[in-house]
Parts: structure tokens; sequence; C-alpha cells
């Protein structure tokens, strides 16, 4: 899945770190509009993918902070929880996984019984490999003192090793960071990923049945970024006319669900630019002057046209770079027309992902993938799905030390390393 890595350098490696996670904690998480109907939701905002700003603090449990650590991880070897139980599956399961309960936060037990239930243990290939999971629920104990606060724009955020050392003092364990940890609490809807994963409940919600309609997939679609997908949705469209460039480049495309121009990861071949002409914005790449750019399907106020499925038709404007593949500074604000052949099924090669304009992505819509539209998809895209099989293969079961996973699980240590700079361990693969 992942193809061999070139580790930059120091200096390139900590740009990239930085900018992406400025780029993470500005990220919205959702809204405080709560109403129950189907249409309404595909209007709300999707989950936001940003990781707390948690810091690395003295007489933390093993493994606990968050600049994680330096020994390999080997096959075989999970992390432990001493002293505590699982609710549903074995305390051997190689991904165990917490649920903690912040101060009482509403519909808490219907919110996990649905993550188990019909996420776990229904959705592939997580159905597939639901035995390698153990897991377990807690209580947490004062908002303030765990250094939460809210957002906002919707969710929350916490100190990442104050919740590892309250998670510590009742479970133990050898290293947390193997841990994943899923933090519901009060809050105005949002939900956002990292080492801690956050799922706001908000009082307001009129019964439990609007509260799983609005959390639809979204605690499912927070572990996936653990298991290395990126967001497929997009930021957001600039009204001043700039592209919103989202991660940069060497970040986004090292994740398995993003890629180059031609998507090569699950393509076999692409047409190239000159052939781009099916969608509205095609014509973006022919504008040479900033005005010409900017002003394509905008009203006079910056405001983006969109088509009869809600994608923008616009274009966007790089002050400073041409695209690697229309090689013009005026790109289409987000792509809707395949560029690829040969692909995985259902999927194809499509401008945008990780909230900007700078990587492509297999599917076209919300309602294509978990990855893209918790709250409106129903699966994860076929790239998404063969990704964290094998990520569940050779980081959680008999298989990772077999030959088969060799080259996996050294291409998925390289990108926990060097991309993915707040998680540092998945079942047997990372570092501890």
């Amino acid at each position: 899945m992942f193809s061999p890595v070139q580790s930059p350098a120091p200096s390139l490696r900590l740009l990239v770190i930085l900018a992406v996670l400025q780029l993470l904690t500005a990220c919205g998480g959702g809204s405080s509009e709560a109403d129950s109907s189907d249409s309404d939701l595909s209007q709300a905002p999707p989950p936001s993918y940003a990781p707390g700003n948690g810091s690395d603090s003295s007489g933390s449990p093993p493994g606990s902070g968050s600049s994680g650590g330096t020994q390999a991880v080997s096959p075989g070897e999970y992390a432990t929880l001493e002293r505590c139980t699982p609710f549903s599956g074995s305390a051997e399961a190689p991904f165990k996984v917490i649920f903690a309960n912040l101060d009482s936060a509403p519909y808490f037990d219907e919110i996990v019984q649905n993550a188990v239930e019909n996420q776990f243990h229904s959705l592939a290939p997580f159905a597939e490999y639901q035995h390698q999971f153990g897991f377990y629920q807690l209580d947490l104990d004062d908002f303030s003192a765990q250094g939460c606060s809210r957002l906002e724009s919707g969710g929350f955020s916490c100190d990442v090793d104050k919740i590892h050392q309250s998670i510590y003092q009742q479970c133990g364990g050898d290293d947390l960071q193997g841990v994943i940890k899923i933090v519901i609490a009060e809050a105005d809807f949002g939900a956002s990923g990292g080492e801690v994963i956050y799922i706001a409940s908000d009082r307001d919600w009129q019964d439990s049945a609007t509260a799983l309609h609005y959390l639809r997939n979204i605690v499912i679609h927070e572990v996936g970024h653990n298991f290395g997908l990126a967001d497929l949705y997009d930021g957001g469209i600039n009204q001043d006319g700039s592209a919103v460039e989202g991660w940069p480049s060497e970040l986004s495309r090292e994740w398995a669900n993003l890629d180059a121009p031609g998507c090569s990861k699950w393509c076999n071949n692409f047409k190239p630019a000159s052939e781009y002409t099916q969608s509205e914005n095609a014509v973006c790449p022919s504008f040479t002057d900033r005005s010409s750019c900017v002003a394509y399907n905008r009203s006079g106020a910056g405001e983006c046209a969109t088509d009869e499925d809600g994608n923008p038709t616009c274009c966007a404007w790089s002050s400073s770079n041409e695209d690697d593949y229309f090689a013009s500074q005026c790109t289409p604000a987000w792509g809707t027309e395949n560029i690829a052949q040969d692909c995985l099924q259902g999927t194809g090669c499509f401008y945008g992902g990780a909230y900007g304009n700078n990587s492509w992505r297999p599917v076209k819509a919300w309602g294509d993938s978990i990855m893209y539209g918790a709250g409106q998809s129903t699966a994860f895209d076929a790239v998404s799905e063969r990704a964290l099989g094998e990520t569940m293969r050779c980081c959680g079961t008999s298989d990772d030390s077999t030959k088969s996973c060799a080259l996996f699980r050294a291409n998925f240590n390289t990108f926990l390393r060097d991309f993915q700079p707040y998680k540092t361990r998945l079942g047997s693969c990372g570092t501890r």
C-alpha cells in the first residue's frame, strides 16, 4: 500500500510537521445547530481532524509523552492495560480501545454501544478483524483539571498527558500511546482525531436518537486517522480567490487514501491535463492572471458557485506555485472530474483532499466514503478499506511477523515517524 518513502532532511521534516500542526489545530469541528432530519445533517460541517495540544510532562506513565518514543515495536508486542477489564473483546486483543466518559457526558452509553455494535463490529474491514479489538470504558472527572477547553467552532480538546495520566491511574499499562483513546464530553457538536480522539455530545440534543444521528460513523471516522487515513473533504473556499492549500503535498500524499496526480497507489493510468475537460471548472488552468481566475463562477462578494451536488465550480489562484498536474497557478477550487483509469473498484482520482487542492483523492463526494462524509456515508471507500485491512493485518494479527508484512511495516513506521507527528504507535507498529 505504501510506496517506499525517502526520509526528508531534519529541517524539512520539522517545517512539514510544524505546518501540519498549525493547520490541524485551526480546523473547525462542527456546528452547534441541532436538528434530527437527514437533510439538515447533510449540511452540517464534518468532524475536524485536529489533535489536541498535549505536551510532555514529568511523572507521566510509560509511553505517554506526546513526542513519542524511539524504540521500534516488535511483531507480537502490544500495549497492555494491567488493571482494567474490557466490556467487550479480550484483554489480549492487539488493539485496545478506551471510551472515557468525562463528567458524565450525555448519551455516553448509547454512543459507545453504537460505536462498538454498528461501527467496529459491522463496518468493513473492522468487522472482519473485530476479534482483534478489546473495548474498555472508564470515567474521568473534572473537565478543566484534564486541561480541556471547548472550541468556538464546536467540540473540545484536552491536554494529552493529563488524559494519559488519568487513564494510567485507573488502568496502569506499559505504553498508553499504543492504546486508542476516545474521550466523550459535553460540548457543541464536533469531533477531532489525534493521539486522543474527542467526541462532543450536546446536552441540547433532545434524545439519544438525535445524538446518534449527528454522530453517525464519526467514531470510526476518527479512528481511521489513527490507521493512516486522511480526511477527503475540502476546507472551504476562500472568498478572496486564493487557493485553499491544505496540508503540504509532502505530507498529505503520504497518507494511504491520498496521492499525487494519477493516484498510482490505486490506479494504473491517467489522462493528461490537456484532457481535463469534463468539469464545469475545467477552464480554470487556462487563466493566466489572477483577476480572470478568481472571477470565474464567483459572485461579486467572492462566493463560489456550486453544481447540483454542492461541489464548488469556481477557480482558485496560488500566488507562488504552479500545480504539478495543471501546470498553472489557476486551478479548480475543488475537482470532481476523474482523471484516472483502471482503478480499484469504485474509485478514481479526483483533485483535492486533506482540506485543500494539492492532493488527489479516490472518491468524488460526501456519500462515497466515511472518510469524506462520516454522517453521509455508510461505508469506507475501497482504497480506505484496503488500507485499513492491511494495517490491521500487519499491525495486529499473527501475520505481523511474516514476510508479507515486512515491507508494509517498514513503510508504515516511516509514515508514523515522519508524516503523522502526533501518533507514534498502533498495535505492534511504530515506536514506544
